[in-house]
């Protein structure tokens, strides 16, 4: 029984955190953005009222919310209390990596183009790659389900959940699109 109530949990902490709803808030106070999540440590910059943030989660940690300052692209802490939530963004369901065919490699290989002239930021899980405009690299990975954010300086993330398939090979091509909301 211990076991079953075991397991239980850790599916409902898995499907919690791969679920995990982000959110577009705004600053309502001039505020301090931290590099952790309490008040003894770095302050990265002050943020003015009115400051965009791509919350990560509603998920506070010492009362800060974990976020991204959409215009420098900054991940950090604001506290909660200085943060006004505006909308639920949606999770890309439909991911951003093209499988397009099979490759020689035992790990997935995803082949990325940063076709902007702003700098991308792409997280997979808890790794963080760096691409120059225009830039082009290719990944190795190891197979698996992967958590992704791909953000730029002034543009609202994207994210969602990618599974890696062994044996593959991905592209992703990386542009901003405007639209009118």
């Amino acid at each position: 029984m211990k076991k079953v109530f075991l397991l239980t949990i850790f599916l409902f902490t898995i499907v919690t955190i791969s679920n995990a709803q982000s959110y577009l808030g705004y600053v309502s106070k001039q505020v301090n953005f931290r590099t952790e999540a309490n008040t003894n440590c770095t302050v990265i910059s002050t943020l003015q009222r009115g400051t965009a943030l791509f919350i990560i989660s509603k998920e506070k940690i010492n009362g800060f919310y974990q976020v991204l300052n959409i215009e420098t692209n900054k991940e950090g802490f604001v506290h909660s209390n200085f943060v006004q939530l505006d909308r639920a963004l949606p999770k890309n369901e439909d991911g951003i990596f093209t499988p397009v065919g099979k490759t020689s490699s035992s790990k997935p290989v995803i082949k990325i183009h940063n076709n902007t002239s702003l700098t991308l930021t792409l997280k997979l899980n808890s790794d963080l790659y760096t691409f120059s405009p225009q830039e082009r690299k290719t990944l190795t990975l190891t197979s698996g389900s992967y958590t992704y954010r791909a953000s730029a300086p002034g543009v609202l993330p994207d994210y969602g959940t990618e599974n890696m398939q062994s044996n593959y090979e991905y592209e992703w091509s990386f542009y901003v699109s405007t639209s009118r909301n």
